[in-house]
Formats: structure tokens, C-alpha cells, sequence
């Protein structure tokens, strides 16, 4: 039986036991799906990303999280290639990668890295404020009175604008009621925002409930960012081309994503190596 190396990357970070925590797995190309979900289920990060060689791009990337596969993971795609990078087994600064939600584009600026967002896809919520608010625990008349919308830009999330700040950090929802309404909003997660941020050149402060991937806080979320980024395009709120995001305080997690709108929309930002280790089948 093989022995199965792999690392633990925070990301949007370069602190240790900061950031968004994701396992990465090199060279997984003999690993069958049954044996990822197993990895991902005992390495307990929001997702595992599995690194192999792509047919389309120049690799291909599956990400599990502890209780399913999921098709794209912002986060874990920035730790995948900054670890690449720094152990020295990439050489170009441009890469296309190939997933399940399409091939996309990483890029590598000094220390950071940046991955291309999916085109967005939005829907409507068609759900009652209200319910929102109870699966929250908050007064409804906390939620700002800009649209809820259901976006995509490679996962599905529920974006939900909140008036203030410490609205946001006293949040404790009902993880439950959060499932049942992603479920029926079709959405992953649910994504509070607000316009005040604790760091002045910040413009967003979040949270990402997601109990439906057995995460009920992802501490650093990288598609939700691109996906808000999106909203933000669609509902005139944006002054600039790039922003940061600042989130994961609540859990003692915090991070930046930095969001670049052009062309495409990107997020990025650094990481560290906090682990690494062997995964021992015999």
C-alpha cells in the first residue's frame, strides 16, 4: 500500500493558524474517488484539493470537502499553487487549470496568487426576509434593503447584505434552517456581508455558513468573494476595479481576499505551509 504525502496550506494569509486551512495531495492521479473523500474526511479541512495532470489545462484539480465533492474551491486553489510554487514545481507564472466547474486561469504575482472566477450566473432567492433573518438569529430589519441573490462564479452562494458590523459579528444562526434554505435557494452557502469593515482599506466584511458541506463557518472564502464581487458589479456598488475583503475574525481565522474586477473577475491573495505530513495505508 502506498504512503500518500500530503500538506495542510492556510490560505489568504501568511500567518500560521490564520486564514482559511486546505488540505492539498499531490500526484493523485492513482487515488480513486472514494479514497479522496476518505482523505478529506480525515484531514478536516473545509476542502482537500487533489492535484493531477489535466487533459485540457496543465492540471486538473477535484476538491472534497469532509462530506462531499464539490466542483470549484477558491481557497484551496490558492494554497494548491502557492505550495506548487514554492516547492519549486512550477515554472510559469500563467497556468490553466482544469476543474469541475471548467478550465480556469492562475496566476502567480510574487507571493500571491490569483485564480479566474467562472462567468457569473445569478438567480433569484425567492425566499421571504423573514426566514432569512430567523435562520440568522437577527431582526430582519438588520438586512439591508439590497437585493438577496443567488450567484455563481464556479459555487453557488446566497448573498446577504447586512447594515452593520456588529450585527455581523454577533451573528449565531441556526445551522439547520441555514441548510434548509440553501437547499431551497439551490446555493451552498449563505454569505452575510456589510459595508463596515474593521480594517479601513477593506470595503466588505464577511461570513460564510455552509453546513451543507459539513462546514457550518468556512473561515476565508474564495469563490463566495468572487461571487459577491459579481453582485457587487451587477448592483452598481463597485468605484473601483479591485477591493479587499476581509474576513474569518469571528473565528479567529482572518484573512484577506483581494478581488480584481476586469475582463474576468479574480481573487487572490497569499499563503503558508503549516503542515505536512504522511498518509500511511498499509
Amino acid at each position: 500500500m502506498q504512503k500518500i504525502p500530503f500538506y495542510i496550506v492556510n490560505a489568504f494569509t501568511n500567518k500560521p493558524f490564520k486564514g482559511n486551512p486546505a488540505g492539498v495531495v499531490l500526484n493523485s492521479h492513482f487515488l480513486d474517488e472514494e479514497m479522496m473523500q476518505k482523505i478529506a474526511r480525515e484531514l478536516k479541512c473545509s476542502e482537500t484539493s487533489f492535484v493531477m495532470k489535466g487533459e485540457k489545462a496543465d492540471y486538473f484539480l477535484r476538491y472534497f470537502s469532509p462530506l462531499k465533492e464539490v466542483d470549484l474551491c477558491g481557497h484551496a486553489t490558492i494554497a494548491t499553487f502557492y505550495l506548487m510554487n514554492k516547492e519549486g514545481l512550477i515554472r510559469k507564472r500563467k497556468i490553466n487549470v482544469e476543474t469541475k466547474a471548467g478550465v480556469i486561469g492562475v496566476e502567480i504575482k510574487g507571493k500571491e496568487i490569483f485564480m479566474e472566477q467562472a462567468e457569473p450566473i445569478f438567480k433569484g432567492a425567492n425566499l421571504d426576509k423573514k426566514e432569512i433573518a430567523e435562520a440568522l438569529r437577527i431582526d430582519e430589519n438588520e438586512i439591508n434593503t439590497l437585493p438577496i441573490e443567488v450567484v455563481s462564479t464556479g459555487l453557488f452562494s446566497l448573498n446577504v447584505p447586512v447594515k452593520k458590523l456588529e450585527t455581523v459579528q454577533k451573528m449565531e444562526p441556526d445551522f439547520e434552517k441555514v441548510k434548509e434554505i440553501c437547499k431551497r435557494a439551490e446555493a451552498g452557502s449563505i454569505f452575510v456581508f456589510t459595508f463596515e469593515t474593521l480594517n479601513e482599506d477593506c470595503l466588505i466584511h464577511a461570513r460564510c455558513f455552509a453546513p451543507l458541506y459539513g462546514v457550518n463557518e468556512d473561515a476565508v472564502t474564495g469563490t463566495a468573494n468572487g461571487a459577491l464581487g459579481a453582485y457587487l458589479v451587477k448592483n452598481g456598488l463597485l468605484k473601483e476595479s479591485s477591493y479587499k475583503a476581509e474576513q474569518g475574525y469571528e473565528v479567529g481565522r482572518e484573512g484577506i481576499v483581494k478581488v480584481e474586477i476586469n475582463d474576468k473577475i479574480k481573487i487572490g491573495g497569499r499563503a503558508c505551509i503549516i503542515m505536512k505530513g504522511i498518509i500511511d495505508l498499509e
